[in-house]
Order: structure tokens, then sequence, then C-alpha cells
């Protein structure tokens, strides 16, 4: 060993204090070329690695020295430490990041189904209101099959109540047929506006049916009275007589 004690030396422990942390490297290379550089930094000084091991027990000599090394040791591995903490807090921040971004991706994925929810709902109420339209439509064409069907009921109950109280009145007051259509002084021809005009016996909503006329049927104007707001009109036709609204005449 040197006369001078090397531990003392404060380049010679730097230099030990750096290489003997990189025994422990991780990567194969890197601690074996730092052995050898720490045998050729003992041998310069000719030490073995006995020696710095004998020098590192309780009650060595060169207190001082080794105080310094183990200082600087500590120093060494609480730079390391340090070194470890930051690459587990870069690890975890790209965890982090990572995790962020899967959220994201989730959140749009959970976006996408909310939409084909919401147009499969739409769909939905889409097919509800066609329906809806279709059922509305099937009723107003029901109301009108109705509404037909009583039209024609009460048309048919008409022509029989005409034939009861043809019956029951004997022939008509007027002679029927093409001579009842010349025109006396005083009357007009006229022309019936709708179909199956009833021909009642007197002026009124509620008087019996006599006859019923088509539409465009020529007839004889001959009278013309208002009870109350509505004007009534006693014509003559090919089927006999009898009083019409006399909106439903063309004079």
């Amino acid at each position: 060993m040197a006369d001078d004690d090397p531990f003392a030396d404060g380049a010679f422990v730097s230099r030990l204090q750096k290489l003997l942390p990189m025994l422990a490297s991780e990567q194969p290379g890197e601690a074996d070329a730092a052995r050898r550089k720490l045998l050729e930094h003992l041998g310069s000084h000719r030490l073995s690695l006995t020696d710095v091991a004998q020098r590192l027990q309780p009650g060595a000599a060169g207190g001082a020295g080794r105080a310094s090394f183990l200082q600087g040791a500590r120093e060494m591995s609480m730079e390391r430490q340090l070194q470890v903490a930051r690459v587990s807090r870069q690890e975890a921040e790209a965890n982090t990041q990572r995790a962020l971004m899967r959220i994201a991706e989730l959140q749009q994925s959970l976006n996408g189904a909310a939409f084909e929810a919401a147009r499969a709902l739409q769909g939905q109420a889409r097919v509800r209101l066609l329906a809806g339209v279709g059922w509305l439509l099937a009723g107003i064409v029901a109301a009108i099959s109705i509404s037909e069907h009583l039209h024609m009921q009460g048309v048919a109950q008409g022509r029989a109540e005409v034939a009861a109280n043809q019956s029951l009145l004997g022939a008509p007051a007027l002679e029927g047929g093409e001579a009842s259509l010349r025109l006396s002084p005083g009357e007009r021809f006229g022309t019936v506006l709708v179909q199956d005009l009833a021909v009642r016996l007197s002026p009124s909503e509620d008087a019996g049916v006599r006859a019923f006329l088509n539409r465009g049927m020529r007839v004889v104007v001959v009278q013309q009275v208002r009870v109350g707001v509505q004007a009534w009109l006693l014509i003559r036709s090919v089927t006999g007589s009898g009083w019409v609204r006399g909106s439903d005449v063309l004079r």
C-alpha cells in the first residue's frame, strides 16, 4: 500500500465514489466496464478490492477518509434514488396521459352510442307518427262511409215515407206528367241544384216527404214563401208538387 493514505486524497475518493455505484448497474456491459476501471484505479495506488473492503470495516484506520468516503457514497446513493424517483414520476405521468387518452376514447364511444340511441328513438317516433296518421285517415274514411250509408238510409226511409203518404193521401194534388210543366201566369221554370232533393208536404224541415228529385231536374216554381229566415218554394214536377228550400233550386 502507498505511504500516503489514498483514502485521504479527495480525487481518489471522488473517482472511487463514481465507480463503485456503477458496479450495481443493470446493464451488464456498464457493470463490467466499471469493474475494470475500478481495478485500474485501485491498481494505480497498489490497492485491491480487499483493501477497500477492509478500509470500510468498523475500526479501520483513516477514520476521516473513511467518513468522507461513506458520506460520498451516501450522496451517490441519494442521487441514484432521486434518479429512480424521477424515472418513476415520468412513468406515472406517461401512464396518466395514456389513461386520459383512453377516457377520451371511451367518452367518444359513449357519445356515439347516445347519438345512435337518439336516432333510433327518432325513428320509432316517426313510425308512431305515421301509424297515427294512418289511423286518422282510416277513421276519416270510415266516417265518410258511415255518413254515406246513413244518407242512403235516410233517402230510403224518405222514399218509404213518400210511398206511405201517397197511399194515405191518395193521388197527388196536382197532375203529374209533362203537362204539369206548362207555365201558368206568375210561374217560372227552375232547376234542382242538389241530388235527392226532398219534396215536402209543407214548408218545414219536419214535414213529411212526398218525393225526391234528382240534381238537374227541371221544375216549375209556383209560389215562394218565407218561414222565419228560410225561404220555401212550392214547385211542380213530373212526380207531383210540394215544398223545397229556396236555396236548392236555381231560378
